[in-house]
């Protein structure tokens, strides 16, 4: 039987490679862009960067039953699954548009910030309530900007809010393994 924290770290792990991913992604689409270079993003940066990582994810993502059957009882799990499609749909909408992107791309980071303080329903956290704030404060920069930095944007605030703490907390998990391990 793998242990919660096993999992829970494991997820962490995915959730920052993930968050490394889309950052990458949309830097690339910024540069893209910004330079008006000659490539189809769509295939070259998009489709296949998340068809390796989402393989990759499904071969390495080994979720017990239990833990499965908990997240899907999670009281805004619908709710949840909802938003992030609206915000999948959202950010497919700025790929594919040619003028304005800077609303959908924030309306995604507002989507983020919602889906932030749901995951967490009651129970509140600081940290949480932080990182909805972060999302929100990135959706308001996300709407001034014009269309190729909103990708750039929009790339730094996932980078920053997702990328780095997970990444920071995974990195701490390990080294408090490795020095119990040690002593």
């Amino acid at each position: 039987m793998i242990h919660y924290s096993k999992i829970s770290n494991r997820s962490n792990f995915i959730l920052a490679l993930w968050s490394l991913l889309f950052t990458k992604c949309f830097t690339l689409e910024y540069l893209v862009r910004h330079y008006e270079a000659p490539i189809n993003s769509i295939s070259y940066i998009w489709i296949l960067s998340i068809t390796m990582a989402g393989v990759a994810t499904l071969v390495h993502a080994n979720i017990q039953t239990e833990v499965r059957t908990k997240l899907l009882k999670h009281p805004n799990f619908l709710v949840v699954l909802a938003l992030a499609l609206l915000i999948v749909i959202l950010v497919v909408k700025s790929l594919l548009a040619v003028g304005k992107v800077s609303h959908s791309l924030a309306l995604a980071a507002t989507g983020l910030s919602i889906i932030q303080l749901l995951m967490h329903g009651k129970d509140q956290k600081p940290h949480a309530i932080g990182i909805s704030i972060c999302w929100f404060v990135a959706a308001l920069a996300i709407l001034n900007t014009t269309q190729p930095q909103a990708f750039l944007f929009f790339a730094m605030s996932v980078c920053i809010i997702s990328f780095l703490p997970r990444f920071a907390q995974f990195v701490s998990l390990r080294r408090g393994k490795l020095d119990s391990q040690a002593s």
